[in-house]
């Protein structure tokens, strides 16, 4: 009966102190910032700031996404996440992040508007972009930082 007893307290002393975290975590408010267009081919909203983290949806060229932005009680507002200056993004039913390099003001040329015969051509199904997709997440962009 002790044993059941100490457990019940281990339980509510725990339940308290999430719940205290809980109530004093700070209060965001999110709001649009701006409407900008996926600048890829293919890719990935996630669930983090991270290219490493669980995928939301996957999302091809020209499609636009709503670019959230967050204030704190205290005014402070959060626009870019993570290393890598992730936006926080809604898609459609999805909230998730992707990476600012990924996304621009105007609509771009993309291969399947520019050779849509070819792109058709390729038959590939939602399973094929999802792969395809996370597969361009693992690229790394940016210049060698080898001497030549």
């Amino acid at each position: 009966m002790k044993n059941k007893a100490r457990m019940a307290l281990i339980i509510f002393s725990l339940t308290t102190a999430v719940n205290s975290q809980t109530i004093n975590a700070p209060v965001m408010t999110k709001s649009l910032m701006s409407v900008k267009y996926f600048s890829r081919m293919m890719g990935n909203v996630h669930q983090n700031p991270s290219r490493y983290s669980q995928v939301m949806t996957t999302i091809s060229c020209n499609h636009p996404v709503k670019v959230m932005k967050e204030t704190s009680k205290d005014g402070k507002e959060f626009v870019l996440y993570g290393e890598n200056n992730w936006h926080l993004v809604n898609v459609g039913p999805y909230e998730g992040y992707i990476m600012s390099d990924y996304l621009g003001d105007k609509k771009g040329v993309c291969l399947e508007e520019e050779y849509p015969k070819f792109f058709e051509g390729l038959n590939l199904s939602i399973t094929d972009l999802y792969y395809w997709a996370r597969l361009y997440d693992q690229y790394v962009q940016g210049k060698s930082k080898v001497r030549q």
